[in-house]
């Protein structure tokens, strides 16, 4: 079959350091074995408006002056529309637009976190390729380890998923909303082994696939929370996490995180309070889950989380 290709650039909000990305992307256990990093460059699947498509990315520039190169991939011929998707979807995946100065200027009168922003300089958040699945993850990984949680992952991928090959390499995309929500509580509980979690994962793909993302990404944050805890197997903890980590809407952050709390007692030290905790994290205001982002980030390097 095929496989049609088009060129661009992409221009994220500076600074911006791409290997900071890919280092990021290394150490993510979610997405571990996804894609492909090779020095500079970075290939991967999305399932998106119904149809396989792929990218490579690879980085230009400095960190002042950033560029992306981009090749984007599909079986079909790429509309205009479909580049525009894509596009959209790759900035809003390594938030590309995200203006870290004000966060910076924060973070540098913060002595314990000011040696955390030097190490991460230039680093955007990777969040979850699509909402839906940092949510599907959220289910999956409730109430066991994160490597066992992967494991399940990859056999829903592999199960259900679509693929594109590129330069000789297989790429599985994770399915979307509507391939799980057709796929039935049964099939599905067949594939991960788990009825509860089948059932939880269930109702997330109905809500995700009836739900506009432009709400979810630019609504007002207490909607969109509320909308997310009236989903069957959304808790708390869950919402943050997709909150963050499928929007990246950085204004809150949950009061429950305990590995989050473990890793500011790293920094902060071990004396650390809960007060403390939250007095520290208000004052990043708007950038507090940047903040976390940047913590959790070290302490991956560090691998005490």
């Amino acid at each position: 079959m095929r496989l049609h290709s088009i060129q661009g650039k992409l221009f994220p909000e500076t600074p911006f350091y791409f290997s900071k990305s890919l280092n990021f992307v290394d150490m993510f256990v979610p997405a571990g074995g996804e894609q492909t990093v090779t020095g500079f460059s970075f290939t991967k699947a999305v399932y998106l408006e119904n149809r396989t498509l792929a990218f490579k990315l690879k980085g230009e520039g400095t960190v002042s002056e950033p560029v992306l190169s981009c090749i984007l991939y599909s079986y079909e011929e790429i509309s205009e529309e479909i580049k525009s998707a894509l596009l959209d979807r790759i900035r809003f995946f390594l938030s590309l637009d995200d203006d870290l100065k004000p966060f910076y200027a924060l973070g540098s009168k913060d002595p314990e976190f000011a040696p955390v922003l030097d190490q991460l300089y230039g680093l955007h958040q990777v969040k979850f390729l699509t909402p839906f699945e940092a949510a599907a993850w959220a289910v999956l990984s409730q109430r066991i380890s994160m490597k066992v949680a992967h494991k399940i992952k990859s056999k829903l991928t592999e199960a259900v998923g679509n693929s594109v090959q590129i330069e000789g390499i297989e790429y599985r995309t994770f399915p979307s909303a509507r391939q799980i929500k057709n796929l039935g509580a049964e099939n599905l509980a067949s594939i991960i082994k788990n009825e509860r979690k089948s059932d939880y994962l269930i109702a997330v793909a109905e809500a995700f696939d009836g739900v506009d993302e432009n709400f979810l990404r630019k609504g007002s944050i207490k909607d969109v929370k509320e909308w997310l805890m009236n989903i069957r197997g959304i808790g708390e903890w869950s919402a943050n996490l997709e909150l963050i980590r499928g929007l990246g809407r950085m204004e809150e952050l949950s009061e429950h995180d305990k590995t989050l709390f473990n890793c500011f007692g790293r920094f902060y030290g071990p004396e650390a309070t809960e007060d403390q905790f939250k007095r520290i994290a208000d004052g990043y205001g708007n950038f507090k889950g940047y903040w976390a982002y940047y913590l959790r980030t070290a302490c991956l390097i560090i691998k005490i989380i």
